[in-house]
């Protein structure tokens, strides 16, 4: 993004990047998480579950990759080093449960992750509403995917839902 670009952003620049950053530090733990949780759910929640885990890992991991692009456009620098990303997230890293046949309870993790994610969309969006429209588009975009994620694990969730 050019200068021009820049300037007419009214957000003050490094918060907005900070807190961009922090989303894309989340993508990047939930993408491990959903991936990781799709290799345990294949040896006991079936292929279905599995399969589903892993399309949410390459969604939020693509999450990831916008919002590093839009950081980059606004001048700052995502975080490049893995040992740095659960500190600088706001959402905690959802590691796998140590009961690794407990499907509803890893659900429910990912529910948790999802509504955080929600949350950390939605102060983005109010942020960014009518002082950086870019942004703005992007954030509201990535805000309506997690509240379809957390729409479908609840459904899952209560049996309304197949992977």
């Amino acid at each position: 993004m050019g200068t021009k670009g820049r300037a007419v952003v009214e957000v003050d620049l490094n918060e907005l990047i900070g807190a961009l950053r922090r989303a894309y530090l989340d993508e990047l733990l939930a993408s491990h998480s959903y991936w990781i949780t799709a290799l345990v759910a294949e040896g006991w929640a079936g292929e279905e579950l599995s399969e589903h885990f892993k399309e949410e890992a390459a969604e939020e991991l693509k999450h990831a990759q916008r919002l590093a692009t839009r950081i980059i456009e606004l001048g700052g620098n995502p975080v490049v080093h893995p040992k740095d990303w659960e500190a600088g997230a706001t959402a905690p890293w959802v590691a796998p449960r140590a009961k690794w046949a407990d499907a509803n309870g890893m659900v429910a993790d990912q529910i948790k992750a999802e509504a955080g994610a929600i949350d950390a969309y939605n102060a983005l969006a109010k942020m960014t509403f009518g002082k950086d429209p870019v942004t703005h588009a992007l954030v509201t975009e990535l805000l309506a995917d997690e509240v379809r994620h957390e729409e479908f694990l609840e459904n899952l969730s209560a049996g309304s839902a197949k992977p």
